[in-house]
């Protein structure tokens, strides 16, 4: 799967182990994945650096990991312990070393490829009702005007289901519901064909019925991710705000666009979000209607991070949504400058490539 650590010189992938032989056993798999290893001495210390890919050894797989992929690695006379720890944990994968360390590379390989494949972007507002759902849907719309082959993924369990704001509850294809079987590889030309597709581009939904707790917690969504980054130039995922057991995809972002308004509240609540959200690269998008004295420019500023793009208020917006029409103002001359500005920002020279 991605990381939300998107840069090369970020933690894809995170050992957490006190013993030295098997950090000089991953790290010799590390090499010949072409991964960069980091090693802490904690679960916390791995988490709060939101890897892709937790490895623990088998004493550090003393409880449940969500919202990241999760692989027991053990010495040769740790097997059985290494197994033990895997259903304490509940990892997807067992590898005892040094037996098991070119299956391992050739799994951290995959990542390392798939990572290079496509880009996936989380959007997240900054306090509540923002229309962060509605803007994801915008770029997913100008994406596919550009021939990005994107993807739209709805990230919130709560939020309703995606798919009601564009009327395309009646499309036939997948949605998460009926994809929490998949184990192991995703072949993401499956992918491409079984999911829904309207807009120009292809998404995945949690459909309108109330989604199974954990839906994105489960074993199922790193394979769906990884599958989705090898299958779409761009992935545009719409974050729910906070974390909860039923998981996040903020691991799987290579970077955040937050939404803020131009309200001095919001822009203390996006400063905050920010912080909870380090070291993963953050833009703002700055909604109109602004504040006194302010500017988009000078938002950001006062977030502390660069400013991708503004979108003036949009009368509009509200209701189109509440119609199953928020792809109609996707062509609003407003909502294109706003995208192209996110989307070169995101995408640097992607977009010249193709026009």
């Amino acid at each position: 799967m991605s990381s939300w650590i998107p840069a090369a010189e970020s933690a894809a992938v995170v050992l957490v182990t006190s013993s030295q032989r098997v950090r000089d056993e991953v790290a010799r798999v590390a090499v010949a994945a072409g991964l960069a290893l980091t090693s802490v001495s904690t679960v916390g210390e791995a988490l709060a650096l939101r890897p892709a890919v937790v490895l623990l050894d088998c004493n550090s797989a003393r409880h449940a990991v969500s919202g990241c992929a999760v692989i027991v690695v053990g010495l040769d006379s740790d097997e059985a312990a290494a197994w033990t720890a895997a259903s304490r944990c509940n990892a997807d994968r067992v590898a005892i070393l040094p037996q098991a360390a070119g299956w391992l590379a050739e799994h951290l390989g995959m990542l390392q490829r798939v990572r290079d494949a496509g880009t996936v972007v989380g959007v997240l507002g900054a306090v509540g009702g923002v229309g962060a759902s509605t803007i994801s849907v915008w770029l997913a719309a100008s994406a596919a005007s550009r021939e990005l082959h994107p993807l739209l993924v709805d990230g919130d369990p709560f939020g309703g289901g995606l798919e009601l704001s564009l009327g395309g509850e009646s499309v036939p294809g997948v949605r998460w519901p009926d994809l929490g079987e998949v184990r192991g590889t995703l072949n993401p030309e499956q992918l491409i064909h079984a999911l829904p597709s309207l807009g120009g581009f292809s998404l995945l939904s949690m459909g309108t019925e109330p989604p199974a707790p954990g839906i994105l917690a489960s074993s199922a969504v790193p394979p769906i991710m990884e599958a989705a980054r090898g299958a779409f130039n761009l992935t545009v995922v719409d974050v729910a705000r906070g974390w909860s057991a039923d998981g996040s995809l903020l691991p799987y972002c290579d970077s955040v666009l937050i939404v803020v308004p131009g309200r001095v509240r919001a822009i203390s609540a996006a400063r905050a979000l920010v912080a909870q959200l380090q070291p993963l690269p953050v833009r703002a998008l700055v909604r109109g209607p602004l504040g006194p004295d302010l500017d988009p420019d000078r938002v950001a500023d006062a977030i502390g991070v660069p400013n991708a793009g503004y979108l003036p208020y949009l009368r509009a917006a509200v209701g189109s949504e509440n119609q199953g029409r928020v792809l109609d103002l996707a062509r609003h001359r407003a909502v294109r400058a706003c995208a192209r500005s996110v989307l070169d920002t995101v995408l640097p020279g992607a977009i010249k490539a193709i026009a």
